[in-house]
């Protein structure tokens, strides 16, 4: 009788404490940041695309016609070859923040990011540094066209030196809002900022993970294959666009980019958007 009372009151005890385990809670970035971090795709992905923009260096360089800005044609003679690229998720990997959020449970912590930022630890992503070294070493000077805020340029410069990625100084990196001299545009559109390399230099290729760090339009689909029309032949030739599942205008698109929405009536607009059989 005893053993069976002991027997009972063990699996009640296993059976309480079983209950107080609260399964994780659900959050909508974190399939996207495991793959991110932890598929061989990804690592795949990003490997192949910047060994096919360096085969792309040498033709661009040869060419003295050949031009990556999506305006109008210009006079290139005399102007010295450059790069514009993109920074985070580009270059380097800030996924880690993205990961404390869903471990966590909460809203992205920008708090956080700006720690991250200062700390200037964020790993170089797969073929990025040897992209940009065999650019260094052709004479092709590179333009940092990032979305980081003005007075982050040092902790940044700080963080692409500690990767491996060739800069003389932090002028070469235009963060948003830059102030751009005859020209209006400023936050996150880039296009004074490219305007501004254009001016002076001879821009071969354009890499970034995100369709306004080549062309800007409307944060909707139809108008974006519109404005990309044109410039097809140009993906994988002139332009190198890099997969990120984490953040981007895709994600704010469905809810009209009003991140003031509760977070529920976001999730909905995003189902809403999802295509069905």
């Amino acid at each position: 009788m005893r053993g069976t009372a002991s027997l009972l009151t063990a699996c009640v005890l296993a059976s309480l404490l079983t209950g107080c385990q609260q399964a994780p809670k659900g959050h909508d970035q974190l399939d996207a940041v495991l793959w991110t971090q932890t598929a061989i795709e990804h690592e795949v992905l990003y490997q192949q695309i910047y060994a096919a923009a360096t085969r792309q260096l040498q033709p661009a360089l040869a060419d003295p016609q050949w031009d990556a800005l999506a305006q109008a044609p210009r006079d290139l003679s005399g102007l010295p070859p450059a790069l514009i690229v993109d920074i985070d998720e580009t270059l380097l990997d800030n996924t880690p923040v993205n990961a404390k959020a869903v471990v966590d449970g909460g809203a992205y912590d920008y708090a956080e990011w700006y720690r991250w930022v200062e700390k200037a630890e964020a790993r170089a992503l797969p073929g990025s540094v040897a992209f940009m070294q065999a650019a260094a070493q052709l004479g092709i000077t590179p333009y940092y066209l990032t979305n980081r805020e003005p007075g982050q340029e040092a902790d940044t410069l700080r963080n692409l030196r500690r990767a491996g990625f060739p800069i003389d100084d932090a002028g070469q990196i235009l963060t948003a809002g830059t102030a751009i001299g005859g020209c209006q545009q400023a936050g996150s559109d880039k296009t004074c900022r490219r305007q501004w390399v254009g001016e002076r230099a001879r821009v071969l290729l354009m890499v970034g993970d995100s369709y306004g760090d080549f062309i800007a339009a409307p944060n909707r689909l139809s108008a974006q294959r519109q404005m990309a029309a044109p410039y097809q032949a140009w993906f994988g030739q002139r332009w190198f666009l890099l997969p990120n599942p984490t953040y981007g205008g895709w994600y704010t698109a469905p809810y009209g980019d009003r991140d003031e929405l509760p977070d529920g009536e976001k999730r909905a607009l995003k189902q809403r958007a999802l295509i069905l059989p």
